[in-house]
């Protein structure tokens, strides 16, 4: 049988590990750690929430005791619980107070990180997605967060587009909409993407999504004889951060200072001495035409 310490030290870490992977603060630090950091760390924050649940359990019971009802709500219940279905077990007082405090504490940690955000949100009058943000770009610039999470929060704050370069070459123009939870991937709004020459690196754009939207738009307006809002997250795209070589911001008004002073494309090599197979055919099958 498993002693009570057991138990207790198990539920500080299962406490811990669920307020760590939902907190905005200790999510990017928590995933990056692995074998018994991670076990310390889920111990440290479960113990921390358990004693302030323990501080809250104590609050409400001094508040049922100056109503005049010491034994207060739950605590009977389970004990009646427990009676009916295990008519020969002792369960002491301290161990219903201990489930209590700790069903507190799975509470805590479960929506502890979202009453925060709602709290810090109307205290600054700001929206939660901003504040969330402002957590974000306060991260990012340490080594806590994953590659990329610091010139995400820049396109988001000063409003220019990214280009993202894969791994096979293909490049996507858009701004970021989304990290994921894990911030395994990013989800983009594209407006235009191409592919990088493999000579030399050029960005070749072949895609313009803006003109694409207008012509649906129209179209849908067209047949509904009303303007349509079109839903863009339709046209949404998922990057895997795995998959990203190179990102950079991009400002399309200054593409054209850019290519002012780009050097021209270089022309495929050809030796001197080497001679067109096919064109020489051609001049001598002319010359050698039958006489008559």
């Amino acid at each position: 049988m498993l002693k009570p310490t057991v138990i207790l030290v198990l539920t500080f870490t299962i406490i811990g590990y669920i307020f760590c992977s939902r907190n905005y603060l200790t999510k990017p630090t928590f995933r990056k750690t692995s074998g018994y950091h991670t076990f310390i760390l889920s111990a440290a924050w479960g113990i921390g929430l358990w004693l302030v649940s323990a501080l809250l359990f104590g609050l409400t019971t001094l508040v049922f005791f100056l109503l005049s009802w010491e034994s207060g709500l739950i605590a009977p219940l389970l004990t009646h619980f427990i009676q009916v279905i295990f008519p020969n077990l002792y369960v002491p007082l301290y161990a219903i107070h201990s489930f209590q405090i700790s069903i507190i504490a799975l509470f805590l940690a479960l929506k502890g990180p979202s009453i925060i955000l709602h709290f810090v949100a109307k205290m600054t009058g700001e929206s939660e997605d901003n504040v969330a943000n402002a957590v974000y770009y306060s991260l990012s610039a340490t080594d806590d967060t994953p590659e990329f999470t610091q010139i995400t929060t820049r396109s988001m704050t000063v409003g220019l587009p990214i280009a993202f370069t894969l791994s096979n070459s293909k490049v996507y123009i858009g701004y970021p909409t989304e990290i994921a939870f894990h911030m395994n991937d990013i989800m983009i709004l594209p407006l235009k993407s191409g592919y990088r020459c493999e000579n030399e690196q050029r960005l070749e754009l072949v895609t313009d999504y803006v003109p694409v939207w207008d012509d649906i738009r129209e179209e849908l307006s067209a047949s509904q004889e009303e303007e349509v809002d079109l839903d863009l997250d339709r046209f949404l795209i998922n990057i895997p951060v795995r998959e990203i070589v190179h990102a950079n911001l991009h400002d399309f008004h200054y593409r054209k200072n850019f290519e002012k002073y780009e050097r021209p494309k270089k022309k495929s090599y050809i030796p001197e001495n080497t001679v067109d197979v096919e064109l020489e055919i051609q001049h001598n099958s002319g010359e050698e035409e039958p006489t008559t």
